[in-house]
């Protein structure tokens, strides 16, 4: 097959204008408020615990089998490969140019982890129209895209190798005494304001106004009048000082054409107790609900108020959001989260530690409790508690023989991510298994549909994964939205250059000459094959790290990690489309030999 350099350009380039539009679009969705951050968050979470495991799954068992046990142990090695070339790159990058101290770890990150699963992935799925590769072809090289991210999420999860990135941050002091005092007493209700009257006077004091202001909202929505008049009265209570103030019902009802809500009135909860206030601290992106009775205040992520027009106030998409979502770092910092313990499993990133066989007692017998519910609760009680004995044995076991390091490992084989891929290369590599999904020479008892009896679970699994790739470029550009520059370290921006022409110019280099000597030492056995390898070495750096980085940063203070690696991305996203082009274009010229002489 011959194609002019023209053509192969366009063929090149046309998959790349696809996934730089995809992107464009979850940019607007955050850009504009309509997906905000909380909602990414859970659709990140979906993505990896149920639609990345379902893809993995279904494109290992369909397009992998035994034959290809010596290409599985090339992309392994490849994979160590690259990582390593990627690190030796951050070191010399971090010897020639001013990279911050408490940035150094993170540069180590950038460039050992390239982004392994949406961007080739997108780019393969582009490929099977026939002009280059078949169908058929460019399944198989998702499959082997899925073997590189599974070796990526084992050196990431499995070896801790994440955590990394919190090195940065040994050395970050904690939030000033008198800061953190004023925070605490905030959410107690007993710091002084500056007259030396005290807070929670002032928070009693603006209550009734706001309990006068709420009925009368309600007997506007009783009887149809115009509410825009409370608008004023609302900016009125706006602030004591750190602390503003306004009430639940006006933020989450009054919306639509003048005289008109959207939700319904009050809950019960707060007619009774009185209206809830959202207490809003220094920290950015939290609030912390008041009710009017004695509940202890919580964090929830900010709401918007709706303005008069039936429009939400847009609010703008920050790097604080990120960071409100995912920091841990006062968990962190006074023990409650240990991350020498594995993380809870059902979330990208987990908040609080899990372990084998942990269990919880979040239920025991109260005053209150009477007849069923009351042996209901003593037999849940004496139930974990001989669980939690046996745990604790197991836990003693462990200690003793310093086994927490084996732990660590197999619990993070249980993540869904993680489980998906393991399950989908052990069922590929066993004959007899793979014939119960998919039809092989093996010979199986076929379904009354003439398909083998497991089959629908590659059509669920197919289904379910054909979502991956759309929702991860869609939430990528949400997360480059997000990104923000406050302030960069003096010839910092020399740095993030080095490291973005090591990332998408050098290393791609090196990895078509890699690609080129497995092709002809007949380790790579097929085309497909050695475009997967070339592709994945000209990858950028992986986007996780932004959330690992969110995940450690506090929330006060210099977000200097943050910055930094902000104009890293944004640096080789803007250049990601040229890079990409050569590589692939000379791909097919030199590697794949698809072109004519010209």
């Amino acid at each position: 097959m011959s194609i002019t350099i023209g053509a192969a350009i366009y063929i090149a380039l046309k998959p790349i204008l696809k996934i730089y539009a995809i992107i464009f679009v979850g940019f607007l969705l955050a850009k504009y408020d309509i997906v905000n951050m909380e909602t990414a968050k859970g659709i990140s979470n979906m993505v990896v615990n149920a639609i990345l495991p379902c893809l993995t799954f279904n494109k290992i068992v369909t397009n992998i089998s035994w034959h290809d046990i010596k290409e599985i142990g090339v992309i392994i090695l490849s994979a160590v490969l690259l990582f390593s070339v990627g690190m030796a790159c951050s070191v010399v990058t971090k010897l020639t140019t001013p990279v911050p101290k408490n940035w150094f770890w993170g540069l180590i990150f950038s460039g050992i982890f390239p982004n392994i699963s949406d961007l080739p992935i997108a780019y393969l799925q582009s490929m099977g129209n026939g002009a280059i590769f078949s169908q058929e072809e460019a399944d198989k090289g998702v499959a082997y895209t899925c073997i590189f991210l599974f070796t990526q999420s084992f050196f990431m999860m499995n070896f801790g190798m994440w955590r990394i990135v919190g090195l940065d941050f040994k050395d970050v002091a904690p939030p000033k005494e008198k800061d953190s005092e004023q925070h605490s007493d905030l959410e107690m209700g007993d710091t002084k304001s500056s007259d030396g009257t005290d807070a929670q006077d002032n928070t009693r004091t603006v209550k009734p106004n706001l309990e006068a202001m709420n009925k009368k909202y309600r007997h506007s929505v009783d009887s149809g009048n115009e509410v825009s008049s409370i608008d004023s009265e609302v900016m009125s209570y706006n602030s004591i000082g750190n602390v503003s103030a306004f009430p639940v019902q006006y933020s989450d009802s009054i919306a639509g054409n003048r005289g008109q809500a959207l939700r319904s009135r009050t809950t019960d909860s707060t007619s009774e107790a009185g209206p809830a206030l959202f207490m809003v601290n220094s920290s950015p992106g939290v609030l912390q609900t008041e009710s009017g009775g004695d509940s202890a205040p919580v964090d929830k992520p900010f709401s918007v108020p709706r303005s008069r027009g039936g429009l939400r106030h847009r609010h703008a998409p920050s790097v604080n959001d990120m960071i409100g979502a995912y920091s841990v770092a006062h968990k962190i910092r006074t023990g409650e989260l240990d991350l020498s313990r594995p993380l809870t499993l059902t979330e990208d990133i987990g908040a609080s530690n899990t372990a084998i066989g942990e269990v919880s007692i979040s239920e025991t017998s109260s005053d209150s409790d009477t007849g069923d519910q009351y042996r209901h609760n003593i037999t849940r009680t004496s139930t974990a508690v001989t669980t939690t004995a046996s745990h604790g044995r197991f836990q003693r076991f462990i200690r003793r023989y310093k086994l927490e390091w084996l732990v660590y490992f197999i619990i993070n084989f249980i993540r869904p991510a993680s489980l998906g891929a393991l399950l989908g290369i052990i069922c590929a590599l066993i004959p007899w298994v793979k014939a119960c999904f998919v039809s092989t020479y093996v010979h199986v008892h076929k379904a009354p549909d003439g398909q083998p009896v497991l089959n629908f679970l590659i059509d669920f699994t197919g289904y379910i994964g054909n979502a991956c790739v759309p929702l991860g470029l869609l939430l990528l550009g949400g997360t480059l939205a997000r990104l923000q520059v406050s302030s960069l370290p003096p010839g910092f921006i020399r740095s993030a250059l080095l490291m973005t022409v090591f990332r998408l110019m050098v290393i791609p280099i090196v990895g078509v000459a890699w690609a080129d000597k497995l092709y002809n030492i007949n380790w790579l056995d097929s085309r497909i094959s050695k475009f997967v390898m070339i592709l994945t070495w000209a990858m950028p750096s992986a986007t996780a790290q932004i959330y690992f980085t969110a995940f450690y940063t506090p929330m006060n203070g210099k977000h200097t990690q943050m910055d930094c690696l902000s104009v890293l991305f944004i640096i080789q996203y803007s250049v990601l489309f040229i890079t990409l082009s050569f590589v692939v274009t000379y791909d097919f010229k030199e590697v794949l030999k698809c072109m004519s002489q010209t």
